[in-house]
């Protein structure tokens, strides 16, 4: 796992993965979470991190990847 900040932006990217991002999905408020071709999660962003308090509910997170990568395998 890799942790990038960028301060200009005031945002944290937190990598799972090297695999390539193919579709990114806001979980909620300033929360984007990244998937790649095989709809795992490879990468959640955080925006406005110090300006906002931020809830992350990780186990919702990679249910929804798991309910969205049955999806599409059916």
């Amino acid at each position: 796992m890799k942790i990038k900040y960028d301060d200009k932006q005031d945002a944290i990217y937190l990598i799972l993965s090297d695999d390539d991002v193919l579709e990114s999905e806001e979980q909620s408020k300033d929360v984007i979470v990244d998937y790649n071709q095989n709809n795992e999660v490879v990468a959640i962003e955080i925006l406005n991190l110090k300006s906002n308090e931020h809830e992350i509910n990780l186990p919702l997170i990679l249910k929804s990847a798991w309910t969205k990568k049955l999806s599409y395998n059916l």
